[in-house]
């Protein structure tokens, strides 16, 4: 081929295949994700152009917002097989324990068991965005309550306040 030949697509990328023995999708997933190549460098590596280099970045569900998502979704699927793992011997409507009492190991019961309510809605609309974020927020407080509970049993929730407030000392000073 003489330097004024135009290349068809097919043509860059059976070129790019011949060239690193990897298929295209391969190529792209080694420059976009484990090099984090952008458009211009990726282009300017692969010798094409930079609209070419973004067709099969999306073509290939490489574009840094479809990576965000993936991302995204990945962690939602560990985080519903670990709910679900956690759940799997969990009888959602045993008695409580500490039934009409009112103490601490009793609000802990409680707390621990609307979270496993929530783990378990987590669970089931799995799909839904929205309320997986509501599912999400939800989970991390119950948690938060609970590691405060548990800290708390611990004695160990005054060295929490204590750092707190030195932490907060320490913004005043520095604003």
């Amino acid at each position: 081929m003489s330097n004024n030949t135009v290349l068809t697509n097919k043509e860059h990328k059976d070129r790019i295949e011949n060239i690193y023995g990897k298929t295209m999708k391969e190529v792209m997933h080694d420059m976009v994700v484990n090099r984090n190549l952008d458009q211009w460098d990726g282009s300017k590596e692969l010798g094409i152009s930079k609209e070419l280099f973004v067709r099969w970045r999306t073509q290939y569900q490489l574009g840094p917002m479809q990576r965000t998502a993936n991302v995204a979704e990945q962690h939602r699927n560990e985080t519903i097989k670990k709910y679900q793992n956690e759940l799997e011997t969990v009888d959602i409507n045993r008695e409580f324990v500490y039934k009409g009492e009112t103490s601490l190991r009793g609000f802990k019961e409680m707390i621990e068991r609307l979270l496993e309510i929530q783990k378990q809605k987590g669970i089931i609309s799995n799909k839904n965005a929205t309320s997986n974020l509501s599912l999400i927020v939800g989970v991390g407080i119950l948690e938060g309550v609970l590691d405060h509970i548990n800290k708390y049993e611990e004695d160990k929730l005054g060295e929490k306040f204590k750092s707190e407030i030195h932490l907060l000392k320490w913004i005043t000073e520095n604003e």
